[in-house]
């Protein structure tokens, strides 16, 4: 996914966090107020199926040195015995992750809120019926397109069909399902129609936002990117779409982009860690500083590392410098341990 969003990211960029009465009580708070993070944005794998142009991650191939599934569930340890409260989970593509179960279960025995971003394609009777068990705060499929034509384009190697479907089974066996849908030079007119769909479908939530510039949408930039006039009329459709399904479906969109969210995130980080494959904690998506590793340090020590590398130097100086040239993130997966 592409997109600043509830999940991946608000996920990955953001504190997505809890919900609007918890947002009240945590209000005025500074990430540093807090023993333990909020939030735990977590790419359990590198593989993927699919070679979509705005990958984050430039996903598709294993990492070799990916967390085993026993490093995997001593992770999911620390999470409970923390008590944070909110799980995203993601990849390249988690479902072929093949302890995804084991780790799915561990959290939700553990009531912690748990959230699965998928592109849909590997999610059948079996894996609908097995999310529907563990009562997970939601389900999350790409569709970037109302269409499959748009939707293929970007996505390169992926079946729409199969993402519509997923869309069914996973309503049909009462999981909380979302869209979260990316514009693109491909697709960004048939937002109107999206959401449309995504209604006719019975989703619970559409999620939106202008393209994160981070990864291969960083690098693909001068063909993905719309224009300020496309955006201008991608944002009064949503406003009118959000009105027309006010009460009936929850529509999220995020008017900001990367640069503008790195601005606000250099003064106030947010109470919230992103673990990529091999166990390393990247400081935010867009920037390529790594502050710690969960295959050495404890989850505790990580966090504690997170809130110095915020006033590191290095990590002030270059987020200006991507502020002042948005090109530098291309290098947003060029990792730099601090």
């Amino acid at each position: 996914m592409g997109v600043i969003s509830e999940g991946k990211n608000l996920s990955r960029l953001t504190n997505p966090g809890p919900d609007e009465e918890l947002r009240s009580v945590l209000e005025g708070k500074a990430f540093e107020d807090y023993k333990s993070p909020l939030f735990i944005a977590w790419q359990l794998n590198a593989e993927c199926n699919l070679g979509c142009l705005h990958c984050c991650e430039e996903a598709g191939h294993s990492m070799p040195d990916e967390m085993s599934k026993e490093q995997a569930l001593d992770f999911c340890r620390q999470i409970v015995e923390l008590d944070i409260p909110y799980v995203a989970i993601s990849g390249g593509e988690p479902m072929l992750c093949p302890h995804i179960f084991d780790v799915c279960e561990y959290i939700r025995s553990n009531d912690i809120s748990l959230k699965i971003e998928t592109n849909g394609e590997f999610i059948d009777d079996e894996v609908a019926r097995r999310f529907a068990d563990l009562k997970m705060r939601s389900v999350q499929i790409s569709l970037d397109g109302a269409t499959s034509g748009a939707h293929e384009q970007l996505r390169l190697a992926g079946d729409w069909e199969k993402a519509v479907e997923a869309c069914k089974r996973l309503i049909g066996y009462g999981v909380n399902t979302e869209i979260v849908f990316v514009p693109t030079k491909f697709n960004i007119h048939e937002i109107g129609d999206i959401i449309d769909l995504a209604y006719s479908l019975g989703v619970y939530g559409f999620y939106t936002g202008k393209m994160m510039r981070i990864g291969r949408a960083a690098k693909n930039w001068d063909i993905l990117c719309s224009t300020e006039e496309e955006y201008a009329k991608f944002f009064e459709t949503l406003q009118a779409k959000t009105k027309e399904y006010e009460g009936k479906m929850k529509i999220y969109h995020y008017p900001y982009d990367v640069v503008e969210e790195l601005k606000y995130r250099l003064e106030c980080p947010s109470a919230s860690l992103l673990v990529i494959p091999n166990g390393k904690v990247k400081l935010i998506g867009p920037l390529p500083f790594l502050c710690g590793d969960l295959t050495k340090s404890s989850l505790q020590e990580v966090w504690e590392d997170y809130q110095k590398a915020w006033r590191h130097p290095d990590v002030i100086d270059f987020t200006n410098k991507v502020v002042a040239d948005p090109k530098l993130l291309c290098e947003s997966n060029n990792w730099i341990e601090i």
